[in-house]
Parts: structure tokens; sequence; C-alpha cells
């Protein structure tokens, strides 16, 4: 029996591809066609790349910070730490108290200068009434006397202020010394809890880079390289097509009426369709499809009586590892097979 056939490695040629190919670029290639990789091996890095590994390295370095304050809180605060806070704590107390003396005066003396104002512009308003004035003059009396709230308004916003914000701080820092003078379950369990989150963004830091690191997902050859650098990642093909060509087989398609003269196990000659391959290269049937199905190969073949719509059986052959080592290059290639019918086999097709 003789029919045609491609060469194939074991298994299916894997498109490595990345999830959102289509907003990806590749930054760099790590392999050339023909390249033996290992499982898990880089073979191509995404953009982004160099940031994901600054801030993995931040999440890193933060994990060491987290680490140091929890070692601390569970020593404890030194002496000079105590003392040190408290200095701050009395700085603050005299700084407070120097400020707001000093806002206050200044809501008093704007306090003054209203009162004269609202006199003034009450007398104004006597004498523009009887004529004793122009209408101008009161403007300016009313003026200045509108001049003078705002200024107290903003005399008075200016000491709430430093108040509020001076005590906020105050009560911070005595809070502050209140937390060092002791060592709290909680503030172990806080310091833990801490760490474990920075931990955790380590993870997803190192997830982060692993997304644009694009690996090989079995140990296997580069059998074409789709994508190249500064391209988007090919959506359809993805960026290297990968196979494991350790073993070869070989596709073929035998015709119905011929299919129950196979057998598992039959010897088989494989010779070039085109003179791809110098030598005939020698293998057994490995298995028989259980579905019949329409010729893909008649419409390249040379033979002029081929009936492309003829209905065939697709049988895989695995070439011997000779066989296999010598056509590793050359996935893809149409071959013609002669099966041995009269190979001497116990096994049947099912």
């Amino acid at each position: 029996m003789v029919a045609l056939g491609r060469i194939e490695p074991q298994g299916e040629v894997i498109r490595v591809s990345v999830p959102n190919a289509a907003d990806s670029r590749v930054n760099e290639i790590r392999v050339a066609e023909g390249d033996q990789v290992e499982a898990g091996q880089v073979i191509a890095v995404l953009q982004g790349a160099d940031r994901r590994r600054a801030e993995l390295q931040a999440a890193r370095a933060l994990v060491e910070q987290r680490q140091a304050e929890l070692t601390k809180t569970q020593k404890g605060s030194q002496l000079s730490s105590l003392e040190a806070q408290q200095a701050r704590i009395d700085r603050l107390e005299a700084q407070l108290l120097t400020q707001a003396e000093q806002r206050r005066a200044a809501v008093a003396r704007s306090q003054a200068t209203l009162q004269t104002s609202q006199l003034e512009y009450q007398r104004y308003r006597q004498l523009e009434a009887v004529g004793a004035i122009s209408r101008s003059e009161l403007d300016i009396a009313q003026r200045d006397y509108d001049t003078a709230q705002a200024d107290l308004t903003q005399r008075q916003a200016e000491l709430n202020e430093t108040e509020t914000t001076l005590r906020a701080q105050l009560v911070e820092e005595q809070a502050r010394l209140v937390e060092l003078r002791q060592v709290r379950p909680e503030d172990i369990a806080i310091a833990q809890a801490q760490l474990q989150q920075s931990q955790t963004q380590v993870a997803q830091r190192q997830a982060d880079l692993d997304d644009v690191l694009v690996r090989a997902p079995v140990a296997g050859q580069i059998l074409k390289i789709n994508t190249q650098i500064g391209e988007q990642v090919n959506t359809q093909q993805g960026i290297v097509e990968l196979a494991q060509t350790s073993q070869m087989m070989v596709i073929a398609e035998i015709y119905e009426t011929d299919i129950r003269k196979v057998r598992l196990g039959q010897s088989v000659t494989v010779t070039s369709e085109y003179g791809g391959i110098d030598s005939d290269l020698k293998g057994t049937v490995d298995q028989v499809g259980l579905q019949i199905g329409t010729a893909s190969f008649g419409e390249t073949s040379t033979d002029p009586t081929q009936d492309v719509n003829a209905r065939v059986v697709t049988v895989k052959i695995r070439l011997d590892p000779a066989a296999s080592q010598q056509v590793a290059a050359l996935t893809g290639m149409q071959v013609r097979v002669a099966i041995d019918a009269n190979t001497q086999v116990t096994s049947a097709r099912p």
C-alpha cells in the first residue's frame, strides 16, 4: 500500500504565545530557529520587563524593611528612642504655645481695627445722609470696613489652623510615646501582618514579571520564529513554534478501501515526495484512526490521477530513532509511505 503523508513531531506543534497577544510587544528573542530548549526556559521577553523587575526589587526591599520593623517591635524600644520622642513632644508643645500666642495677638489687632473701621463707617453714613460728605467718601469708609472684616476672618482661620494642626501632631507624638513605652502583642501582630502583606506583594510582582517572560512549556526544538523584536505578538501564530522532535512521526492518509489491510506494527518505508531526503526512512504503524475524512494531500500530489475528494483514514507511523534524527528539522515535509501488508504482526486494528 502506498499513500501520501507528512512528517510531524510526536505530539503537536506548539505555538507559544501570551494571553494578551494583541497588547504585547516583543523586546527580546533569546532563541534561534533550530535551538533545543528546556521546559521553563525563557525564550522571549515582552515590553515592560525592566519596569516590572524594578517593582519586584522595590517589593523585596520593602520586605527587608518590614522584617527589620518586626524585629525591632519584638525587642521593644531603646531608652534613647523614648528620650528622643519626649524631646519631640516638648518641642511641639513649645511651638504650639508660641505660634498660638502670635496668632491670638494678630486676631486681637484685627478686632481692634475692625471696631475702629465700623465706628468710622457708621459716622460717615450719618454725614452722608445729611449731605456733609460725598458718596465716594462713604464708599471709601465702607471699603475699609469690609477689608477689616475680611482680615479678621483670615486671622481667626489662621489661629484655628495653627492650633488644630499642632494639637493633632502633638496627639500623634504622644500616642507614639505610649507605644514606645510598651511592647504589645497587637503591635507584633500588626508588624507580622505588614511583613506578610509585603511578602505577598513580592509574589505578585514576581508573577507580573513572569507574565512578560515567555517560557517554553515543554522541552523541544524551536521550529520557527513568528514574531520579531519590536513587533506585537502574532495573535494567530504566537511568538515561536516549538515541538518535541526527538521522536518524529509520519501522518499518512490511507484510502478507505485499503484501511482493512493496515495493522499496528506493520513495517513502513518512507520516501521523499520531492527529493528532500536522500535515503529511505524506516518506521512502523503506530496508530490507526477511527474516523473517515477527506484527503488533504491530493492538491500537492505529483500523481495527476489522485482523487482530492477521496475518503481516507489517518494512520500514524512511528519512525525509527535513526530516521527521527534524520528528519528532525523537516517538520511538515510531504512524503510517500509504503506499508508492508505482509509484515507478520500480532496486533490488529480494533
